[in-house]
């Protein structure tokens, strides 16, 4: 259950790693930890992969996100993407649904890194 960050400044964006099973309350920790990081600046993007993780919904979750994304709009004024592994794509956009109705409209999942990377504008 391994996550952490990376603050890519030239780039401008944050990538988050997350390895093995992952919690939602892991997942929002880490989203509260970049916003508060005075290394960070809102009009960076998240790139938030989790091709190597795993993850099982539990019943709150998708309230529990969209209730911590809200929260955190002002901190996160660009693009924000959820790279995931095939078996976690459906739940990723339904995510992403319940994001962008909640008032966070930045967010869109991905299986490829490389295309979230262009999605977001990042050079290679």
């Amino acid at each position: 259950m391994a996550i952490g960050y990376t603050i890519h400044h030239e780039q401008r964006y944050a990538h988050v790693s997350g390895t093995g099973e992952q919690t939602m309350p892991e997942m929002i920790a880490v989203v509260d930890a970049i916003a508060e990081d005075p290394e960070f600046n809102s009009d960076y993007s998240v790139i938030f992969d989790l091709r190597k993780a795993n993850y099982t919904a539990e019943l709150r979750d998708g309230d529990d996100f969209v209730s911590a994304l809200k929260r955190r709009i002002p901190d996160f004024q660009n693009k924000f993407v959820l790279v995931v592994p095939k078996h976690l794509h459906v739940l990723a956009k339904l995510y992403s649904v319940l994001a962008t109705v909640g008032g966070f409209d930045q967010m869109k999942c991905f299986l490829d890194l490389d295309e979230a990377s262009d999605w977001c504008g990042l050079q290679k």
